[in-house]
């Protein structure tokens, strides 16, 4: 962890030099879990010289060209490897070590892209959404299958839409859930508190049917899991209505029941 340290600082001294000039270039750090790679990219430069914006993600080790396993657990490596996605393709360099790494990448738009949004009616997108697409891997196909399926999202929902995931399949997988035509924002929350048919399946198998699409949304994303109110019950407080377990929550009353 020091050596991955001391990577990360010198890798963003030197990039602090010219980061400012350009959007397209910026620092990356990863981490190797299991066969994921856990990867932060860092770009811009705030008025202080310091990284104004960072995007997250966890991708397969898979997904990246000319990186293996390998490489990543050695005791230290110099690496180049590429993310291709639907908006462009983000090239990185570096060095890695024990299953971390850090170094710098350029990120290189698809004209084609910019140029099916631009026709789907989406134009003018800054270098920085195509990077937040490209992370994503968020593809054009999307918005025609969406609306395939009745939705006209916005070019701010496509953004959302490209951070959270927001898929035909996902919307299909909530409507045989028992929540049909979702709208975009009940889905975007729904992703939030990650929703999903399992999620879903024991909430009602716990006795909490018929909550609308807002009421199961609020709950998952204040923690109220399945897990949580197993635990409650375990403690003689069986059946508690759902505005009850919420309350109990975010008051923290709940600690004095689990002690």
């Amino acid at each position: 962890m020091k050596s991955l340290l001391i990577i990360v600082i010198a890798v963003i001294t030197c990039f602090a030099a010219y980061a400012g000039t350009d959007v397209r270039a910026g620092v990356w750090t990863a981490e190797l879990q299991d066969d994921h790679l856990e990867m932060t990219v860092f770009h811009g430069q705030n008025v202080r010289g310091g990284m104004s914006s960072t995007m997250g993600f966890d991708e397969p080790l898979s997904s990246f060209a000319a990186l293996s396993k390998s490489d990543l657990t050695s005791p230290a490596a110099n690496v180049h490897f590429e993310l291709r996605r639907p908006a462009g393709t983000i090239a990185f360099e570096g060095r890695v070590a024990n299953g971390s790494g850090a170094g710098h990448y350029r990120f290189m738009p698809s004209e084609s892209f910019v140029r099916e949004m631009d026709e789907l009616g989406y134009p003018d997108f800054k270098d920085e959404q195509l990077l937040m697409f490209a992370v994503h891997n968020f593809s054009p196909q999307t918005i025609r299958d969406l609306r395939a399926m009745g939705y006209e999202p916005t070019k701010r929902e496509v953004e959302e839409i490209a951070i959270f995931r927001i898929t035909p399949e996902y919307l299909r997988e909530m409507e045989n859930a028992g929540y049909p035509k979702l709208s975009l924002r009940e889905a975007v929350n729904f992703r939030v508190g990650r929703v999903d048919a399992a999620y879903i399946k024991q909430m009602r198998e716990l006795g909490y049917t018929n909550l609308s699409a807002r009421q199961l949304a609020d709950a998952a994303i204040l923690g109220i899991t399945p897990a949580y109110i197993r635990r409650l019950a375990e403690k003689g407080y069986k059946g508690v209505p759902l505005a009850k377990l919420v309350q109990l929550h975010v008051t923290r009353a709940d600690e004095i029941l689990f002690k």
